[in-house]
């Protein structure tokens, strides 16, 4: 009976959670075909004037916990202006059908689940749907800060050629972000730059805030670079040549790090794994020979 009990409550919750989802995408649907496209550059961002499709404030996270859940998420490189709300309640419905489905299909797989296995189940798959999503935020961040290093030196080598050819520093940065194309949420930062200093905020302002945005040291000292060359008049071509070289020689200096530590990575896998096949191989005729001759 308890069995049939938690296999009929998994599929209840499974069932109400794909209609919510299927409700949630055609209500989407409708309003993004009532106002047109509501992408800018690959950043999608709200309508003027009216509410996200899901309101955070009624899944109980205060105005603290919204801002720092907001920040996380641009951080891996999620601008919808609904992620926090997404997120926050993909995260709940994972905290309650991770351990109903657990629990069915342990009472259907296990011979004996008594109520000692089904607490420490239940138990376990709420600490792990807990810690699931706030470890995929962090592992995709830490996986954007490596591209993003990556394609930093491009987007400077691209400013650089754009002021050569007489652009000024904003112009410069609009059309550098519309070269960038490899990297789709790189080049949405930038767009989200662009609109910003459309928008009415300083070129140091909105510069500062992509660095923020990509949480990378690069970005940092690029920003304070511009901010400074700004204020004091300087030339922007040379210092922006300059700083380029430095990009360029600090990615080969890590590349030719990342080398030089090889070895004594290698050294356990080989003397664990390797080196005993090898010895295999080379003394198992050897030794069949001799346990060969012995037993004669």
């Amino acid at each position: 009976m308890a069995e049939l009990l938690v296999t009929i409550l998994v599929f209840a919750a499974g069932t109400f959670l794909a209609l919510g989802a299927q409700r949630l995408v055609a209500q989407r649907d409708r309003v993004r075909r009532r106002f047109g496209a509501l992408t800018l550059r690959g950043a999608p961002v709200a309508p003027a004037g009216r509410r996200p499709l899901l309101d955070v404030n009624r899944l109980g996270l205060d105005g603290e916990a919204q801002r720092s859940l907001r920040i996380a998420l641009v951080h891996a490189g999620y601008f919808d202006a609904s992620a926090v709300a997404t997120y926050t309640l993909a995260r709940l419905a994972l905290l309650v059908a991770l351990p109903l489905l657990g629990l069915g299909l342990g009472a259907v797989v296990l011979p004996v689940f008594g109520a000692t296995e089904k607490a420490a189940l239940a138990a376990v798959l709420l600490a792990v749907a807990y810690v699931l999503p706030q470890s995929w935020l962090s592992r995709r961040r830490r996986t954007l800060e490596v591209r993003y290093r990556l394609t930093f030196p491009d987007f400077i080598d691209m400013l650089v050629v754009c002021i050569n050819a007489g652009l000024s520093l904003e112009a410069a940065l609009a059309r550098a972000a519309v070269e960038m194309r490899g990297d789709r949420e790189f080049r949405a930062n930038l767009d989200l730059m662009g609109n910003e200093m459309r928008a009415g905020k300083s070129t140091g302002e909105a510069l500062k805030a992509l660095a923020d945005r990509l949480s990378i040291r690069e970005a940092g000292a690029f920003a304070g670079l511009l901010q400074q060359t700004i204020e004091l008049g300087t030339d922007l071509t040379q210092a922006l040549t300059v700083f380029s070289d430095e990009m360029r020689d600090r990615r080969m200096s890590s590349a030719e790090e990342r080398a030089a530590a090889l070895p004594p990575k290698l050294t356990l896998p080989l003397g664990l794994l390797i080196f005993p096949v090898v010895l295999i191989v080379v003394l198992a005729p050897a030794l069949m020979r001799i346990t060969h001759v012995i037993g004669r």
